[in-house]
C-alpha cells in the first residue's frame, strides 16, 4: 500500500467490535485516522486526515461516498478533527459517508520555501498550482486535492470511485472548495459548500497576496476566483450551492465579501444558498455549530 498509517483514534461508538483487536498500522471503521505518503505532486511527504464510517469496507466491489474538508489559513490536517471533528465525524457516521482532511499547504521537507508569514507559504498553499519559482516545485495543492489525493482513496482505500465525492471547507478552503468545484464540474464533485470562504480572491489583500507570490500575478488568479467563475457560466452547473457566513466575522468585509458571490450567482442563474448566521464570528465554534447541516446537505447528493 502506498500509504502509512501513523496515528488512529476512535471517535464514534458504532460498529465498534471489542472482541476484534486491531494493529495501529490497520484501517478501522468509527475512527479518526491521519495517513502520510509521498506526494508526486508537491514533492515531499503528505498528511491528511481520514474518518471512516462503520459501513466502510476496503473491498474492490465496495464504494464510499466522501467529502472533502478544506482547512483555512495557518491550519493543518489536524485543526478541523480537533475543533469541529466530533459532530462532523457523527454526522458523517449517520451518513455512511468518510470525510477526508487534507493538509493546506506543503511541509515536512526543508526545501519546502517559506516566509514569515501567516496568510503566505507554509499552511497557506490556497490550492493553486504555483507557477513561479520558488514555489513552482512545491506548491502544487491545486492537483493535490484534484487529482492524486482522489486517485489514492479510490485505487488504495476505495472511497470516493465514481466520482462519489463532495468537497466543503473554510476561509481560504472555503475559496478552495468552491473554486475547485466550478472548474472541475459535477462529473468530479456531486456537491459543494463553504464557511466564510474567500468569495473574490483578486478583489482581496489574502486573494492578491498569493496570486501574485504563487502565480506572478493577480491576472493569473482569476482563473481561481470563484465569484468570476459562477459569473461565467453559461447556464447552472450545481442544483445549489451553500454558504454560511457569520455576520461578526472581522474578514468579512475586507476578505471575504459574499456579496460579489451572490451578485454573480444572479447574473448566471446559479443558486447560492447564503446563510448569514447572526453573531458568529470566523472561528472554528462557528463551524462546529452548523457543520451538520452541511454534511447533510451533501448526503444528499452522495445517497
Amino acid at each position: 500500500m502506498a500509504v502509512e498509517i501513523i496515528s488512529k483514534t476512535r471517535v464514534v461508538e458504532e460498529g465498534y467490535n471489542n472482541s476484534q483487536p486491531h494493529s495501529s498500522a490497520e484501517l478501522e471503521t468509527g475512527c479518526y485516522h491521519r495517513v502520510s505518503h509521498q506526494s508526486s505532486s508537491t514533492s515531499t511527504k503528505m498528511i491528511f486526515g481520514l474518518f471512516l464510517p462503520s459501513t466502510y469496507k476496503n473491498e474492490v466491489t465496495a464504494n464510499t461516498p466522501v467529502v472533502f474538508w478544506l482547512s483555512g489559513l495557518t491550519c493543518d490536517d489536524t485543526n478541523f478533527a480537533m475543533k469541529a471533528g466530533s459532530r462532523a465525524f457523527d454526522a458523517a457516521e449517520k451518513n455512511g459517508m468518510a470525510l477526508v482532511l487534507p493538509d493546506t499547504s506543503p511541509r515536512h521537507d526543508a526545501s519546502v520555501p517559506n516566509v514569515d508569514s501567516y496568510d503566505f507559504g507554509i499552511g497557506a498553499g490556497f490550492y493553486v498550482n504555483a507557477s513561479v519559482e520558488p514555489y513552482s516545485q512545491h506548491y502544487k495543492m491545486y492537483d493535490y486535492v484534484t487529482a492524486e489525493l482522489p486517485d489514492i482513496l479510490q485505487n488504495e482505500l476505495n472511497i470516493g470511485k465514481h466520482g462519489l465525492k463532495s468537497i466543503c471547507g473554510h476561509s481560504m478552503g472555503g475559496h478552495g472548495a468552491l473554486t475547485i468545484a466550478l472548474r472541475e464540474g459535477k462529473d468530479s464533485w456531486k456537491s459543494v459548500s463553504a464557511f466564510a470562504p474567500i468569495a473574490n480572491p483578486v478583489d482581496c489583500p489574502w486573494g492578491q497576496k498569493a496570486f501574485e507570490g504563487y502565480l506572478g500575478s493577480v491576472d493569473a488568479g482569476k482563473a481561481y476566483d470563484a465569484t468570476l467563475l459562477v459569473e461565467s457560466l453559461q447556464a447552472p452547473m450545481y442544483e445549489d450551492i451553500l454558504i454560511d457566513q457569520g455576520t461578526a466575522d472581522n474578514f468579512l468585509e475586507e476578505q471575504l465579501k459574499p456579496e460579489a458571490l451572490e451578485v454573480a450567482a444572479k447574473r448566471s442563474g446559479q443558486k447560492i444558498t447564503v446563510n448569514m448566521r447572526n453573531g458568529f464570528d470566523h472561528s472554528y465554534y462557528f463551524i462546529a455549530q452548523f457543520i451538520e447541516n452541511h454534511i447533510n446537505f451533501h448526503a444528499k447528493y452522495l445517497a
